[in-house]
């Protein structure tokens, strides 16, 4: 499995690395297919308290070199999971900018239907890269046994101290017999 994940790694991150790479350099053809959208954008980041750089090609190249730099992560097996979290979540950004398929017709609706369905099939495959632990328990397991061993610790030692509590309490009454008839035989 470890050969199937070496291959399939870089061939998922391919299409990731490309898009963030056209993404960063020229952030202009991510905004022609949806202006209006970026537009909106482009005035609510003006109007907020962003500083006056950030426009939405800024964003978007920011977005890209993201993408670029966690398929380059995911490929060569760095942090596959939050890299993979990561392609996940900057391709959704891309999804904000889709053209309306119920608009299009002929070529360009057969065109816009098979990129939607291609990126859905590399969106799956992100997911499945996401939930994917190599054979290894997941985080979540592992702090479970780990509080569990704990507490099977902690409950033997607990046994240990008690055992040690009630040989120290019968050394004591022993002692305090002892010292008792001393003083008795002291006083009688």
């Amino acid at each position: 499995m470890a050969l199937v994940r070496r291959i399939a790694r870089p061939l998922l991150a391919a299409p990731f690395i490309a898009q963030g790479v056209r993404s960063a350099v020229h952030p202009e053809r991510d905004i022609e297919v949806f202006p209006e959208a970026f537009e909106k954008v482009d005035s609510s980041l003006a109007k907020s308290s962003a500083p006056g750089f950030v426009d939405v090609r800024t964003v978007l190249r920011a977005t890209g070199v993201v993408a670029a730099g966690a398929g380059v992560l995911y490929a060569t097996n760095r942090y596959p999971r939050a890299a993979a979290t990561t392609l996940l979540l900057t391709t959704s950004v891309g999804w904000a900018g889709r053209k309306k398929i119920w608009e299009l017709r002929g070529e360009e609706l057969t065109d816009e239907v098979r990129s939607i369905l291609t990126e859905v099939g590399l969106l799956g495959g992100v997911l499945l890269a996401v939930v994917d632990h190599e054979g290894r328990p997941s985080l979540g397991y592992r702090a479970s046994k780990f509080v569990e061993r704990s507490q099977k610790k902690a409950a033997q030692k607990q046994r240990e101290i008690e055992k040690k509590a009630g040989s120290l309490e019968k050394s004591a009454k022993r002692a305090a017999g002892s010292a008792t008839k001393q003083l008795a035989a002291r006083n009688g």
